[in-house]
């Protein structure tokens, strides 16, 4: 099973359309279908529903499964990228994927752009994974949901993220919504990260009342959930955003929101003087995206 084939099917997962996916991966259509089907036929079940006619596909139920699976071996792929690619002007990222989609997205393109010297690896991590990748060496910077007490490990705080509710896309227009209005039962919970924020939120408001029923770890697989009446999910906003100009759901401002939640730029003090030129390009690009924002 190659890299190139799990890219496929988390590109399939993110646009359901196979025409969306071929343009955005600067393939066919052809090649897509091709590609697909050998996948399914060497895990031996079918990823996606398809039929003539209609344009967007849907996953299976083993589709649905594969996804985390999916996810996790194009990470074990990054992560033996990487050990390829350590050269002088290499540098290595990780971060939450909420912290991707808000903001270091953007950053990697602007310094792929204005630093063509440079060869970039961003991986998406659990903030638990961050720490544990930069305490072995194996990434140049972090992000992270929370402090820790690692002693070789710096740790600064660099921006907070706001969170908001979402509903699905057919749910009533209400701008604001408040808490003693949600069912506890129908939260869509998010998890694989550091949500204490969220977890403190939800003890002020539903203490005693836990009946999440589900609960998953990507805030794609979030979106299908939502189809059922009442659903709702608290998520960072830019990925809300995100998430919304992909598949239509509706984001609505909570009036008594948890806690923004401050995320950690990391570095390893005890880093290796050869990559003191990336370093210092994204320690630059960094400062320089950030003054801008706040512009």
């Amino acid at each position: 099973m190659q890299n190139k084939d799990i890219e496929l099917f988390l590109e399939l997962v993110k646009t359901r359309n196979i025409s969306k996916a071929a343009d955005n991966l600067f393939i066919s259509q052809s090649v897509i279908s091709t590609r697909l089907k050998s996948l399914e036929e060497e895990l031996g079940y079918e990823l996606f529903h398809r039929a003539r006619g209609i344009r967007e596909i849907e996953l299976t139920r083993p589709g649905r499964e594969f996804v985390s699976v999916a996810t996790r071996m194009h990470n074990l792929y990054a992560e033996a990228e990487l050990l390829r690619l350590q050269t002088r002007y290499s540098l290595s990222i990780a971060a939450p994927e909420s912290v991707y989609y808000d903001f270091l997205e953007l950053l990697m393109q602007r310094i792929f752009r204005n630093n063509p010297e440079l060869r970039l690896s961003v991986m998406m991590k659990d903030s638990s994974e961050v720490y544990d990748l930069m305490e072995k060496g194996q990434i140049d910077f972090g992000f992270a949901s929370y402090e820790s007490s690692h002693s070789n490990i710096k740790h600064d705080p660099v921006f907070s993220q706001d969170e908001c509710l979402v509903f699905g896309s057919d749910a009533p227009a209400e701008d604001r919504i408040s808490p003693a209005d949600l069912d506890p039962e129908k939260e869509i919970r998010l998890t694989g990260g550091n949500f204490s924020n969220v977890a403190q939120w939800r003890d002020v408001w539903f203490a005693g009342q836990d009946r999440c029923r589900v609960m998953v770890n990507s805030p794609h697989m979030i979106v299908k959930f939502l189809g059922e009446t009442g659903s709702w999910a608290i998520l960072p906003l830019a990925t809300a955003r995100m998430l919304s100009e992909l598949y239509g759901i509706r984001i609505c401002e909570l009036t008594d929101a948890p806690e923004s939640r401050k995320i950690y730029l990391l570095r390893h003090i005890g880093a290796n003087k050869g990559s003191d030129d990336a370093a210092r390009i994204f320690e630059e690009e960094l400062s320089s995206f950030f003054g801008e924002r706040k512009k």
